[in-house]
């Protein structure tokens, strides 16, 4: 039978490897290397989201969400597809005051108190746009598979954080830049030239949005907060707000067309 002083000097052997183990660098879990191609960053920022499987399952989303600017609030019911098709009703004091959608090939919007809707004209970009950046229902990964095209732009500081930015042009030569965090791999801000409500006003102002409150939906994460700033002045033009989100939800094949 083993001594005591010989079953201590085992475990004070072995306590003492682990502990020697742990403060060197070499026995410390690997770290992934750090991305300097378009295609790493793209490769993180998918795993980091939840992964090409789960993201591609997700064929439609419904969200409910609560808007607010300088001038009022108003909250909406928002559906989006893989067809690239989208629909928003917009409500204030629980009425609703205005619907615009795309529909794969027209876009269109109506008044609240309208039956019919009309061919939407300066917001009709945007409304398409909305079916297919890579922060809504689409994969960062799925960009060239539909027209678009992606450059890694390097590496830029804002406010202390080097993010990686990644240049996106839609097929129609609408850009984006999007910055990645470097610990997260989620995109958490976004840069862009454009109107904020281009059917109200069309002058173009370069607008940052930074998202924030990370959730998993269906097992891909979704940013349930976001803020929109001018650039230019520095004014806060709009936050926006996820009441609730929902994939893959029964979905009304007419909501999408023109009444």
């Amino acid at each position: 039978m083993p001594s005591l002083r010989s079953i201590f000097a085992v475990w004070f052997n072995a306590a003492g490897a682990l502990l020697l183990c742990l403060g060197l660098s070499v026995c410390k879990s690997p770290q992934p290397p750090v991305p300097t191609t378009l295609e790493d960053v793209v490769q993180r920022h998918t795993q980091a989201r939840g992964g090409r499987s789960a993201i591609e399952a997700i064929e439609n989303l419904e969200a409910r969400l609560r808007v607010v600017e300088p001038n009022f609030t108003v909250e909406g019911i928002w559906q989006v597809d893989r067809k690239g098709r989208m629909h928003i009703d917009v409500f204030a004091d629980g009425n609703r005051v205005w619907s615009e959608a795309y529909d794969g090939s027209v876009a269109w919007d109506m008044a609240g108190d309208a039956e019919h809707g009309s061919p939407a004209k300066a917001g009709a970009s945007a409304l398409r746009h909305s079916a297919q950046l890579p922060t809504n229902i689409l994969g960062l990964h799925e960009m060239d598979s539909h027209g678009h095209k992606l450059e890694y732009s390097g590496r830029e500081a804002i406010d202390g954080t080097e993010y990686y930015v990644i240049l996106l042009t839609l097929d129609d030569g609408f850009t984006t830049r999007y910055y990645l965090d470097p610990a997260s791999f989620l995109i958490a801000r976004a840069r862009v030239r454009k109107a904020l409500h281009p059917d109200a006003d069309p002058t173009p102002t370069t607008i940052e949005t930074v998202w924030s409150d990370f959730h998993p939906i269906a097992g891909v994460q979704f940013a349930f907060k976001a803020r929109d700033t001018d650039l230019t002045t520095g004014r806060l033009l709009q936050t926006s707000e996820l009441l609730d989100l929902k994939a893959n939800p029964p979905l009304d094949e007419q909501v999408f067309q023109m009444p």
